[in-house]
């Protein structure tokens, strides 16, 4: 884990959840964005 992330967080088990917080957020909008191609090549 980055060094830069502790001023943000007050312990390892907040940077870890942020972590994956970002990991989960981003699989949601690499899904919706295949969604969206898939639907508009679909038209």
């Amino acid at each position: 884990m980055s060094d830069h992330l502790k001023e943000y967080f007050e312990s390892q088990e907040e940077n870890e959840d942020s972590a994956s917080d970002a990991k989960v957020a981003l699989l949601i909008v690499v899904v919706a964005v295949m969604g969206a191609v898939f639907w508009v090549s679909g038209q």
